[in-house]
């Protein structure tokens, strides 16, 4: 029993320091340089350390005046977070507990995504907010929706799949789905807007000399689109990696995303200028922002 419970211990901190470390890449795959895009993700610019409230970070978005909206996963509670005071300076409850994995922030309208794909959404006003509503998709539970975007080009929200990447009558296998969603009439297109397949992920992955075994399965956590070239960027907690595709819907890039230094990413925005704000859940300790 002795040694069956040492060796228990050991492996937990084995598997623990293990992701810790970091990866033994060269530093040139996580850089990227693609149009005007230019980021090394093991160098970001800063970093914040969020209040408790804060802790389970699940979704981002720009808000305007160096400020981000925030939600995390538990609670509906809309937070906006002030970079340069460092400080939540609002927090507005828009319903029940729940499962709440992104939020998107449109002109004075916030969209906040629940894993069952129910987006609930009303205005932000001076004081608090306006009247709730829920727009109920054809997405589900199985589903598993984690990230929400934003397609400025052409008026949708974008919603990435987690798990299931079909729908009702849409058969999907080995790939996970992006599905679009009208702003103009609230309603799911039930075909795919992008899908990440496996074979082409595969390829690109040994392209760029990128472990399998590290990155595998990929599950996204969020979703964002470059403002300035419609580039589609999506993270991945579960796979550890982020995903570039082109506004075709081809993996224009691979970049890992490191262990040690994002925890849990699920969050992900960019500002109008296109610097790059990632999130992370602490697992345990503080929940944090990475602006690159």
């Amino acid at each position: 029993m002795l040694v069956t419970i040492i060796a228990f211990i050991v492996g937990v901190f084995t598997v623990y320091f293990s992701e810790q470390r970091l990866w033994d890449y060269d530093d040139s795959v996580y850089e990227l340089n693609l149009d005007s895009n230019q980021f090394n993700l093991l160098k970001p610019k800063k970093r914040w350390e969020l209040p408790k409230k804060l802790k389970e970070i699940s979704g981002l978005s720009y808000f305007g005046g160096n400020k981000l909206a925030c939600i995390q996963d538990e609670d509906a509670v809309f937070y906006v977070y002030d970079l340069n005071n460092e400080a939540i300076i609002r927090d507005d409850t828009f319903g029940k507990k729940g499962d709440y994995e992104d939020v998107e922030v449109i002109d004075d309208i916030a969209y906040v995504l629940n894993s069952n794909g129910d987006i609930y959404y009303f205005h932000i006003e001076n004081q608090g907010i306006g009247e709730v509503k829920k727009i109920k998709t054809d997405l589900s539970k199985h589903n598993d929706a984690e990230g929400l975007g934003f397609d400025r080009f052409t008026n949708e929200l974008l919603i990435a799949c987690k798990e299931d990447p079909g729908i009702k009558d849409v058969k999907i296998e080995k790939s996970r789905s992006i599905y679009s969603l009208n702003l103009n009439n609230r309603k799911l297109i039930h075909n795919p807007k992008y899908i990440v397949d496996s074979e082409s992920y595969d390829e690109m992955l040994e392209k760029k000399g990128l472990n399998r075994k590290k990155h595998k399965p990929f599950k996204p956590s969020g979703i964002a689109i470059h403002p300035k070239t419609n580039y589609v960027f999506i993270i991945a907690t579960v796979g550890k990696m982020m995903v570039i595709l082109s506004p075709d819907g081809k993996i224009a890039d691979l970049i890992p995303l490191d262990p040690g230094l994002f925890v849990q990413p699920e969050g992900i925005c960019f500002s109008p200028e296109g610097d790059l704000y990632i999130s992370s859940e602490g697992r345990g300790k503080k929940g944090y922002i990475l602006k690159f």
